[in-house]
């Protein structure tokens, strides 16, 4: 695989791995137990932004990094460009979340009505999936 493939795999996996965290039910519990103890971690796993940086900056270092070392490129590759893939990762998720937002909404118009505000997301373990 060359780089740009890397990339494109990587970029994928950045957004699904965002949305699982974002919006899986499988980590209904432990996400909904942290949004309520910590007011900062509410605020970070209900911004796609801030939820794609730090995947971002997670899968660079666990899927591009043990390439680097692989295919013996020098490791300044490797450290240079974390901040840089955790930025167009944040912004790739952001815009993909809201590509998938107006998708929903098309989809499902009373989805709205449904849904709680972002301060009160998460406090009673509602699950509020499709």
């Amino acid at each position: 695989m060359n780089r740009l493939d890397h990339l494109l795999v990587l970029t994928i996996g950045v957004y699904g791995l965002c949305y699982i965290l974002m919006y899986g039910s499988i980590f209904n519990r432990p996400r909904n137990f942290l949004m309520r103890k910590f007011s900062w971690f509410r605020r970070l796993i209900t911004c796609p932004l801030c939820t794609g940086f730090w995947c971002g900056a997670f899968m660079y270092q666990w899927h591009l990094v043990p390439q680097v070392k692989i295919n013996k490129i020098s490791d300044t590759f490797s450290d240079t460009f974390i901040f840089p893939f955790a930025c167009y990762s944040a912004i790739f998720c952001y815009a993909c979340h809201l590509i998938t937002e107006i998708l929903i909404a098309k989809a499902y118009p009373s989805i709205k009505d449904s849904r709680c505000s972002r301060e009160e997301e998460g406090v009673d373990d509602s699950d509020f999936q499709i």
